[in-house]
């Protein structure tokens, strides 16, 4: 979806909020993805009527299972509050005493097994809903009698992160489903930030899982706040109950009656999508920033293009701080700082530009502002205080 500057809403100028190139990609850091207009109108047109919230979100989550062939679906707020329905439903059930229980799990399995080496700063959401995490193995890896080891009467569930830019690690999620399972239970999957391919709503499931999360703000291009939770029909029912408008421990995780429509259009749009296109697409962009800092001294760009572990081309770029005088995270900085504003990461040392949300042109930009701040870097001070000078001047 392309959109030009002059269509970006003045509502950040009135709030004096600075717009960016994201080439962050789909992080909710920069907001993110952009929804297409269908969407923006769905949501336009599901703010013009009341409805009954419990049975919009049945039957949004009916119509969800139908298209994508799974058991069960449920809309949640985001990623991270399918992590926290799923938690409560594997603690709570649909227990209506256990439910206004909850974050107290006294007299309750309340331990979810999980593997160091998947773990991110996000599983918080987890033990929100009062559960305990019990993690087995080490940073570097785990192993299957690591986990079965972690399993004792007050387990709850299995937990796996899948996550894309760190590889699996450990234990893979078929083998944790069939330790669950071995154990009477259920496997809780994370797979927030997979998307695409298409394949992987049913990837997981198929592989044994109990309950899958994703987050509906990122591929699909839907609500930044919804998110998936598909899985077994007892196990979606029992994270509803959990969930708003109930008077339960997910009520703060409110989805409003747009963004359930709106992610419902979002989703028909992504299964409709071609994504073997809009993959060739961003690999043009990706080329494009590594071919305008591939012959700076110091300065090592790569593409990494591999569909098994990311959702798009992404360009990393290794910096040599003795050649250059930079470190990633100053570039980073700077980049974002400047006009235009580019929003980047930095990954395992790198940076690294994530090229799914960036709209048509926005490539030579950033590949522009990535030659000068690297060049600006490795100017000595004097010298840069000299040019600065005669700019000076030149506009005096």
């Amino acid at each position: 979806m392309n959109i030009n500057a002059s269509e970006v809403p003045s509502v950040y100028a009135r709030l004096g909020v600075r717009t960016v190139v994201n080439a962050r990609g789909m992080n909710t850091m920069a907001g993110g993805s952009l929804m297409p207009p269908a969407v923006l109108a769905a949501m336009s047109e599901a703010g013009a009527a009341f409805v009954d919230m419990g049975e919009l979100n049945r039957r949004a989550g009916e119509h969800v299972a139908r298209l994508l062939g799974v058991p069960a679906a449920h809309v949640t707020s985001g990623s991270a509050g399918g992590m926290l329905l799923a938690a409560a439903a594997v603690l709570a059930g649909e227990d209506p005493e256990r439910i206004a229980q909850l974050p107290d799990t006294a007299g309750m399995a309340h331990e979810l097994v999980i593997q160091r080496c998947t773990r991110i700063w996000y599983d918080q959401a987890l033990r929100t809903a009062g559960a305990r995490l019990v993690e087995v193995g080490t940073g570097a890896g785990c192993s299957e009698r690591d986990v079965e080891a972690a399993i004792g009467p007050r387990a709850a569930a299995l937990v796996h992160i899948v996550s894309p830019r760190l590889g699996e690690g450990g234990v893979p999620a078929d083998r944790m489903a069939s330790i669950a399972h071995r154990h009477g239970l259920p496997l809780i999957v994370d797979a927030a930030s997979t998307l695409p391919p298409a394949a992987h709503l049913r990837r997981w499931l198929d592989q044994g899982a109990d309950l899958v999360i994703y987050s509906g703000g990122k591929g699909i291009r839907g609500p930044q706040d919804t998110g998936l939770l598909l899985g077994r029909p007892d196990l979606v029912r029992a994270a509803a109950a959990n969930a708003a408008p109930n008077a339960a421990i997910g009520r703060p995780c409110k989805v409003s009656k747009e963004a359930i429509v709106g992610l419902v259009t979002a989703l028909e749009l992504f299964l409709g999508a071609d994504h073997d296109a809009e993959w060739a697409r961003h690999l043009v962009d990706a080329r494009t920033i590594v071919d305008a800092v591939a012959g700076l001294p110091g300065v090592r760009p790569s593409v990494e293009d591999d569909r098994s572990v990311w959702t798009a081309p992404t360009v990393l770029v290794a910096i040599d701080q003795e050649i250059t005088g930079a470190i990633s995270e100053d570039v980073a900085r700077d980049l974002q700082g400047g006009e235009p504003s580019i929003m980047v990461r930095t990954f395992q040392g790198r940076l690294l530009m994530d090229t799914h949300c960036l709209r048509e042109g926005e490539a030579a930009i950033v590949a522009r502002r990535l030659r000068e701040e690297l060049e600006r870097a490795a100017t000595p001070p004097d010298r840069r205080a000299g040019a600065a000078k005669e700019v000076a001047k030149v506009h005096a």
